[in-house]
């Protein structure tokens, strides 16, 4: 099973496949452009520590109203009636799942045409979406997206080293809602996905559609949305450990659907 949305595994007692927390990570005060896309949890999704009534998927801020996530979590807020009402985006470092004056209103949520699931193991077809700010803000430079093809001319990026951010599980399945960052290695690529070594951290539930960063010169660049990871509650030493995969947003397809967003959304 894949569409770790959210904590969906925490009702499960099988493998899984999917996303998404940080594990091996650290308190991130940096990228202030990654937050939390908090919702109340309807789901039914039990098992886990700390959220007060909530959970989240992850996502970056990439113009002043446009918040990039992966398609999986909106998908998942759509089918349960969610957005906007129930739908906030919390940029705080810290504490995320309080509600606050820090909860920012959703005026709509959007999935990338041609969304699908493929339980394949890899991440879902146009994994991408995002949830649209009501009002605009100001005081938070949106992050840089990757140029199309940058991964596919990045000299020597088997060697390459990226950040990986967001709000979910740590290493200890706790959900603290704190924003983490870690570190992993790149050991595949493909048109569609990039597939991360996970070491020596990756993600958890509650991670999903936050960013993996890449730094080009004198520049981060996001170049992924979190999309699926190893992760089984039947052998808990695995639980959130090794690989995991992206969704690619250097690509031209996801940069139109991006592009067209931020258009129509000033």
């Amino acid at each position: 099973m894949k569409r770790l949305v959210f904590f969906a595994v925490a009702a499960l007692l099988c493998s899984s496949v999917a996303v998404l927390a940080i594990t091996n990570g650290t308190l991130d005060t940096v990228h202030t452009y990654v937050g939390a896309i908090v919702v109340p949890n309807v789901f039914g999704f039990s098992g886990f520590t700390g959220g007060n009534g909530f959970i989240s998927c992850t996502g970056t801020l990439v113009s002043p109203r446009v918040v990039l996530t992966a398609g999986h979590c909106v998908d998942n807020i759509n089918s349960f009636g969610l957005c906007p009402n129930q739908v906030h985006v919390d940029f705080d470092a810290t504490n995320v799942y309080t509600p606050s004056n820090s909860w920012l209103d959703v005026s709509s949520c959007v999935l990338m045409a041609g969304f699908q699931v493929t339980n394949s193991g890899t991440p879902d077809t146009n994994d991408v979406g995002v949830v649209i700010l009501a009002h605009p803000i100001h005081d938070i430079t949106p992050a840089r997206l990757a140029p199309v093809g940058l991964l596919d001319t990045f000299p020597s990026l088997g060697k390459a080293t990226v950040s990986l951010l967001g709000y979910g599980l740590n290493e200890q399945f706790a959900v603290t809602g704190n924003r983490l960052i870690t570190t992993s290695g790149i050991t595949s690529l493909n048109d569609a996905w990039l597939k991360l070594s996970g070491t020596p951290g990756t993600f958890c539930p509650g991670d999903s559609g936050g960013p993996t960063l890449l730094v080009d010169g004198p520049t981060e660049y996001q170049v992924g949305v979190h999309s699926s990871s190893h992760f089984t509650l039947s052998n808990p030493s695995v639980q959130c450990s090794g690989w995991g995969y992206d969704t690619r947003i250097d690509t031209a397809p996801v940069q139109s659907f991006i592009q067209a967003q931020i258009a129509a959304n000033p």
